[in-house]
């Protein structure tokens, strides 16, 4: 009778390093998944943000195409075009700068180049990602989306 209360009077050192193990490897991995999700809809938000960037100099670059007050807007390299209409002349954001220039639009930045020949127009985004997973060559920790719009006349 002895012998059997001692036995059942408590757990050993052994088993409760083994339980808190094992509640710490449940945790940890809870916790990766957690954040990796959080990253994730972090970065599709700042996608879709940028694509509304994209979307706003598309917007504007057909209203100065066909406003008649506006006879020429385009410039001879890359350029980009503000709230208040005014056409930017800007820098080529491919070069190896340590920021982007374009428009700035609270963390993204655009620009517009337009290929001469096929009258199409590239618009191009990038914002400092907040994973640092993907990188844009020359910027690193930086990501980037690219929308092409043609312009007939």
């Amino acid at each position: 009778m002895r012998l059997k209360n001692r036995l059942s009077a408590g757990d050993t050192i052994i088993e409760v390093l083994i339980a808190i193990a094992i509640t710490s490897i449940v945790l940890a991995g809870a916790y990766v998944a957690v954040d990796r999700s959080m990253k994730a809809s972090r970065a599709a938000q700042e996608r879709g943000e940028a694509v509304k960037v994209a979307e706003a100099q598309i917007e504007r670059l057909k209203y100065l195409n066909f406003s008649s007050s506006t006879a020429n807007i385009y410039q001879s390299g890359p350029f980009c075009i503000s709230p208040t209409q005014t056409v930017i002349q800007t820098i080529d954001i491919t070069n190896d700068a340590t920021e982007p220039t374009g428009c700035k639009s609270s963390r993204y930045t655009a620009s517009i180049t337009r290929d001469v020949t096929s009258g199409t127009h590239q618009i191009r985004v990038l914002w400092e990602n907040i994973t640092g997973s993907k990188t844009v060559t020359s910027y690193p920790g930086f990501d980037e989306i690219k929308m092409y719009y043609r312009i007939y006349q």
